[in-house]
């Protein structure tokens, strides 16, 4: 009698969990929080800020992440019950799903964890100037490299096909793989050698170029000199930790990002608090270390497992296919880049006070949506295996499933990034002026995190689709419309409001899409028949 009442439970829930309930369920919440964010755009700051000269941009994220395999046991409900089989199947694939979710965000929360504690150590031993002159050191840095974030999301997309491909034990094809990613491992390279040298050439015109205060040039040129030296590693190690990404080893990668953290965090207290006090110059100096602990371990790491890519001249044909997702990528990557830039020069007129409190709530920003990364990875390593074998009906389970996920993700981790904002700004800046305005962006921080996550969710299914032309017209047009708003802005909380608005209105179009055209899938004749 109890076994029978668990199953109408699940029956129940099953029900309730079917598509209809989540893509009602998804839009209605994207629509609600998207009409609050645009009407949120338009209000006007409660006091007004001196004015500052324009000078600075914040840190972009850099989007590549963990994968997952989801399920719901009534998917597979058959005369309205469900069996022993599917039940245990179900806790299996849960617990595989923890298994890697777990220790794959942690990978990709630390690089923002590090960011937040390197703000915490300039802001209490610098002030606010230090965080002010971090803005365009982290602009010409952190932004060059989400520019080239392409290369880690092409070696996704190209090594998880290569990975999934038929071999004799039935495991993943690890040859396929590793030459798949060789040429994204190469080009990364030499892009990021060519950053380097333009990093220890053209600082100075680079900050000239964005009128950056002369009082803070100094510090900004000694981060950037510290941070570029080293972007030729940064870009490799993005490109290698995509790779184990794609054959599902997650365990090695953290056990050396943590390290490397480790080392992180000491470099930070022996050279901004004692016994150097370097400021934002220590800061950059510890980041750099670490970064050359965790990518030559990286290497290793891959050798050890026969994954690591070798270093060669491309073929025309890898090129191709290289180019087939770098260059619609890269338009993406570069119309969302431009949206972050223009919040940044609207951030710039408000003063000294808003742009670091700016930063902060950046930051904080950049470190909450990374929650939502793992759902992303799913729909890039997940679903091009199915959509290929035109199996449209698991393809379309997954995708329900995460954004059933990203839903729930949305309202917790929004939740605690706005509580960390108007609780703990203390934290980053002994400032008053720049907690203060850090709490008055709590409400927006939590609308701007929410809808990132969702949208970061369904942009996996939509890479996975290659529906690049849509992702691409879908962000010009809200660039436009972002751009629009932030003429009105006057304040820090309306310019997230508008970050609200813009990454709400991609996720609104592309779940209509994904779901209108059935992740563009062709049904196969078994479906058909």
């Amino acid at each position: 009698m109890i076994l029978a009442q668990e199953k109408k439970k699940m029956m129940i829930l099953s029900r309730v969990l079917s598509s209809r309930h989540v893509f009602v369920c998804s839009l209605t919440i994207v629509a609600l929080f998207n009409a609050v964010a645009t009407i949120s755009a338009f209000q006007r700051p409660t006091a007004s800020l001196p004015l500052l000269g324009r000078h600075s941009l914040p840190p972009l994220p850099r989007v590549h992440s963990p994968h997952l395999t989801l399920c719901f046991a009534g998917e597979n409900e058959t005369n309205g019950d469900v069996s022993d089989e599917n039940d245990k199947a179900s806790d299996s694939s849960k617990r595989q799903m923890l298994k890697f979710a777990v220790p794959a965000l942690g990978i990709y929360l630390m690089q923002p964890l590090l960011s937040n504690i390197d703000n915490s150590f300039v802001g209490r031993t610098v002030g606010r100037a230090g965080l002010a002159a971090l803005s365009p050191a982290t602009l010409c840095i952190d932004q060059a490299l989400y520019l080239f974030s392409f290369l880690s999301r092409a070696t996704t997309g190209l090594a998880s096909r290569a990975y999934a491909s038929n071999t004799s034990d039935g495991k993943g094809n690890v040859e396929a793989a590793r030459n798949a990613a060789s040429p994204a491992l190469t080009v990364s390279l030499v892009c990021g050698a060519a950053l380097t040298l333009i990093y220890s050439l053209r600082t100075p015109s680079l900050l000239k170029i964005l009128n950056v205060d002369p009082q803070l040039r100094t510090s900004a040129t000694s981060y950037i000199h510290w941070r570029g030296a080293t972007a030729w590693a940064a870009m490799a190690q993005n490109v290698c930790l995509s790779l184990f990404m794609v054959t599902r080893d997650v365990i090695t990668p953290l056990k050396i990002i943590s390290c490397a953290a480790v080392v992180n965090v000491i470099g930070d207290a022996l050279f901004c608090v004692w016994p150097i006090r370097g400021g934002c110059g220590g800061a950059a100096a510890a980041t750099t270390c670490a970064t050359l602990i965790s990518s030559f371990w990286m290497v290793a790491a891959l050798r050890k497992k026969q994954l690591l890519p070798a270093l060669r001249i491309p073929k025309k044909s890898e090129l191709a296919s290289l180019g087939e997702f770098t260059g619609p990528l890269l338009a993406i990557t570069l119309t969302r880049m431009a949206g972050f830039l223009n919040m940044q020069r609207r951030a710039m007129t408000l003063g000294v006070t808003a742009l670091a409190g700016y930063q902060l709530s950046m930051n904080l920003l950049i470190f909450f949506i990374l929650f939502g990364e793992p759902l992303s990875q799913l729909g890039q390593t997940k679903l091009p295996g199915l959509i290929e074998d035109g199996n449209a009906k698991e393809a379309m389970a997954t995708l329900k499933s995460i954004l059933l996920l990203s839903v729930f993700a949305a309202m917790g981790v929004g939740a605690a990034a706005c509580l960390t904002s108007f609780f703990g700004p203390g934290l980053f800046s002994s400032d008053l002026g720049v907690q203060a305005v850090a709490r008055g962006a709590a409400p927006m921080l939590f609308l701007a995190v929410s809808l990132t996550i969702m949208g970061i969710a369904i942009d996996g299914a939509m890479m996975a689709s290659r529906d690049f032309s849509f992702m691409l017209g879908t962000g010009i047009v809200s660039f436009f419309v972002q751009a629009n708003l932030l003429k009105h802005c006057g304040s820090v909380q309306a310019i997230l409001a508008t970050f609200a608005v813009r990454l709400g209105s991609y996720t609104l179009f592309s779940v209509l899409r994904a779901f209108a055209t059935n992740l563009r899938i062709r049904k196969t004749d078994k479906e058909t028949s």
